[in-house]
């Protein structure tokens, strides 16, 4: 007989003597359950998961690895989290193998105008109305409110942020979904570890939609034939303390910019539970509102400066910024064609030459900026967006850094 049943028995007794011995007593049987380990096994991974988010706050540290005959490239994502209020602050770190092909590096780190490619590091601030980063060195934070459709590539920005957890792109994101779930015996503190595997649907949502799509291809994302393997620890309260997935048998896209990758693992680590809560960055810290800040290359006036990293990933965005702060490139001229795509080659040269002539007449004091004397850049609409919305834009710009 358990408790419950025993309170309207307690009611309806005839003797105090009888209330206090059948109300007062009780048995190790009574002993609640345990909110994780005492529900069925393959539950438990969720229930994990609850009980992380319960704890209020927490620090993790997660590592991406990819493996390829260059060595390994990692990318190392590490902050703190504030479930309830859904805040975060964090920074993304990418260590890349010295030997890695340009393109390859260009897909992990996002390609961007003129020569290079975005910073290897960005730091992160999640609150539930935006999105702010600041990438490499720049002076301040870019910050986006509300939807990012119209920077052309919201999944990048939108990535950020997670469904389980304010930072997005950590493996909290995907332990929802374990399947085939296989428990060991506690440990000697009460914690357990389990292992698991996951379809290849739920172990895509860990990436960016441009980055899994260039990792995989051919895979029927309901399939099984194709299982990730996911282990998991937990502590005595049920909390994730450790998660790690090997996501190598998704890799079979031979023809993309990393098809020499060979191995892909990611491992988190989860800490500081129900401690300070995510420190955000201080009024007094500079901050660009994305929806003026951002824009076209081709939108920047003759002779304005922009910077080149916005985190959308879209090659033609730019951070419009004074000419008197630092700054990453000084465009100098703009040039109009007809709408009648010429083809690749002509419109490149076309592009080229319009920039050639405007470099050899444009103010020597925005020239003159370029960190390579006599040297400058240009961009110009592919085939898809030549002649969108208006004439086709080439811009022309020094970079000044």
């Amino acid at each position: 007989m358990i408790r419950r049943r025993l309170l309207p028995l307690c009611a309806a007794a005839l003797s105090a003597t009888l209330l206090l011995t059948a109300c007062a007593g009780g048995s190790a049987d009574d002993k609640p359950a345990h909110p994780v380990y005492g529900v069925p096994v393959e539950q438990q991974p969720r229930q994990a998961l609850l009980a992380t988010q319960a704890a209020r706050t927490a620090s993790f540290t997660q590592t991406l690895t990819f493996t390829s005959p260059s060595g390994d490239t990692v990318q190392k994502t590490s902050g703190r989290l504030d479930f309830p209020g859904g805040r975060a602050v964090g920074s993304i770190d990418w260590t890349l193998a010295e030997d890695l092909p340009d393109e390859a590096q260009d897909a992990l780190l996002g390609v961007r105008l003129g020569e290079g490619r975005s910073p290897a590091r960005t730091r992160v601030a999640v609150e539930p109305d935006s999105i702010r980063l600041r990438a490499g060195e720049a002076g301040y934070w870019l910050r986006y409110e509300g939807s990012s459709e119209a920077f052309g590539a919201g999944a990048a920005i939108d990535a950020l942020r997670g469904a389980e957890s304010a930072f997005g792109g950590t493996l909290l994101e995907i332990l929802s979904g374990a399947q085939k779930v296989k428990e060991s015996p506690a440990t000697k503190k009460g914690g357990r570890t389990y292992l698991a595997e996951l379809t290849a649907f739920n172990a895509l949502r860990l990436f960016p939609k441009d980055l899994g799509s260039e990792l995989t291809a051919n895979i029927d994302p309901n399939s099984t034939q194709t299982p990730v393997s996911l282990s998991m620890s937990a502590d005595a309260k049920g909390r994730v303390t450790r998660a790690e997935a090997d996501f190598s048998a998704l890799l079979d896209k031979k023809d993309s910019a990393l098809g020499e990758v060979t191995g892909l693992r990611a491992v988190l680590q989860v800490s500081g539970f129900g401690k300070s809560a995510p420190v955000m960055p201080a009024a007094s810290e500079q901050t660009l509102d994305a929806k003026g800040a951002v824009t076209a290359v081709g939108d920047v006036k003759k002779g304005g400066c922009a910077d080149l990293t916005t985190g959308t990933r879209t090659l033609d965005l730019v951070v419009s910024v004074p000419c008197a702060q630092p700054h990453e490139v000084r465009v100098f001229s703009h040039a109009r064609f007809d709408a009648a795509y010429p083809g690749d080659r002509k419109a490149k040269r076309m592009a080229g030459d319009a920039c050639r002539q405007a470099y050899g007449s444009a103010p020597a004091a925005w020239t003159r900026e370029s960190s390579e004397k006599g040297h400058f850049w240009y961009s110009w609409p592919g085939e898809a967006r030549w002649g969108i919305g208006a004439d086709p834009v080439v811009t022309c710009y020094v970079e000044t850094r």
